[in-house]
């Protein structure tokens, strides 16, 4: 989020989560603070972002010289995007 003019803007959310399941609705409110005198908002707008996520777990074992076993655990994380949803909230009028 972020602006290129000196603004502060402010989004928060009723519930504090950073993950949702599909068809969960997501509700807050923005907080737009503006300290000068004449500001020229273009658009406000919402990016949602959807993500497959899952974990993969891998073992190794392996015996040295002396008969002595090892083994390894392993953990990978993978994300894969599979949408972005841009969503406008505020635009100006045509002609403004």
């Amino acid at each position: 989020m972020g602006s290129s003019e000196s603004i502060a803007i402010q989004m928060n959310f009723n519930r504090s989560s950073c993950f949702y399941f599909a068809g969960e609705q997501i509700s807050g409110n923005i907080s737009f603070q503006n300290d000068r005198d004449r500001l020229k908002l273009e658009e406000i707008f919402v990016e949602r972002v959807g993500e497959l996520a899952y974990r993969t777990q891998d073992t190794r074992s392996s015996t040295d010289s002396n008969g002595n076993l090892t083994t390894e655990y392993y953990t990978d994380y993978h994300h894969i995007p599979l949408l972005t949803i841009r969503v406008p909230l505020v635009r100006p009028s045509d002609g403004q």
